[in-house]
């Protein structure tokens, strides 16, 4: 075991991969994580963590995997929950582009 340890880049041992990866989740997120751009890009986990009902605002659709976030005042530094709706990419498209 302190082999291991000392084999490790963390210095840490955990007891298996899921344990691993809930302590790398917690010490490198938000501000900890190298790709970590000021929070500009925060916007789809703020909807997230607001448990904001996840369906499209405009058709209904509510498959998650095409779900976007949408700024209601196209201001993208304006991440306020309440500037912050669902949108399919479709209509998400749609929004951007034709109306």
């Amino acid at each position: 075991m302190l082999k291991d340890i000392k084999k490790s880049k963390s210095g840490k041992f955990f007891c298996g991969k899921s344990c691993q990866t809930k302590w790398r989740n917690e010490f490198f997120s938000g501000e900890k994580h190298y790709f970590w751009k000021g929070g500009e890009y925060t916007y789809r986990n703020n909807l997230i963590k607001a448990d904001v009902e996840r369906i499209c605002k405009r058709c209904g659709n509510d498959d998650v995997r095409v779900l976007d976030a949408h700024h209601i005042d196209k201001d993208r530094q304006n991440s306020n929950i309440e500037n912050l709706v669902w949108l399919c990419k479709n209509c998400h498209h749609l929004l951007h582009n034709y109306c």
